[in-house]
């Protein structure tokens, strides 16, 4: 026989104390093909200059394409005709337009181990790659984030940044800051990024 529990707030201090945590990463997200009624890019201005994004990738088959010239995103069709786009997110992976993101694209991708935001004015000169068999995002200086076994999350690599030669053929730097919003959602990816002068 079940016995009753005399303290039912305790259920009540425990979902609440979970709140505002990222979740497992094992545990199936309720976001199975579903698109996010709201804009899947928001961009606000810095007052320093450059901007924060948050990036909506909740979708398991959606990707979201992200135009960092005009500080927007770019609807699938727009983005694929006009070949203008210069990041797509599709959960975790970050793909760029060149390489094997895409053949005819011209995004680049340096990766500098620094994490000297404020110092980083110019872009640099060499070592920009395009995406391979693995994302420049992705795979190189084992990518963007570590993935923590225990808790089964996500955490960006905080020493590294990234200077992207856009489609237009202007630099920006870029740093990613968060796989979660505020309310411990996954999938929801925050940077930051600026323009930076040309090597």
């Amino acid at each position: 026989m079940r016995r009753h529990d005399p303290r039912p707030w305790l259920g009540l201090v425990l979902i609440g104390s979970a709140v505002g945590c990222a979740p497992d990463l094992r545990e199936d997200y309720p976001f199975d093909g579903q698109t996010s009624a709201g804009p899947l890019v928001e961009v606000t201005p810095r007052p320093e200059g450059g901007a924060d994004v948050i990036v909506d990738a909740t979708s398991k088959t959606g990707t979201v394409y992200v135009d960092l010239d005009e500080g927007r995103e770019m609807k699938t069709d727009e983005a694929l005709d006009t070949n203008g786009w210069d990041l797509a997110f599709q959960r975790f992976t970050i793909t760029t337009n060149g390489g094997g993101g895409n053949p005819t694209g011209e995004v680049r991708v340096a990766v500098l181990t620094s994490g000297d935001w404020d110092g980083l004015t110019t872009a640099p000169a060499s070592g920009y790659q395009q995406d391979a068999s693995e994302t420049v995002f992705n795979g190189v200086q084992g990518g963007w984030y570590n993935y923590d076994l225990v808790k089964h999350q996500l955490q960006p690599r905080e020493s590294l940044l990234y200077v992207v030669r856009s489609s237009q053929g202007r630099y920006f730097k870029l740093k990613m800051r968060s796989y979660y919003d505020s309310a411990g959602t996954p999938a929801r990816l925050s940077f930051q990024y600026q323009a930076v002068a040309a090597p």
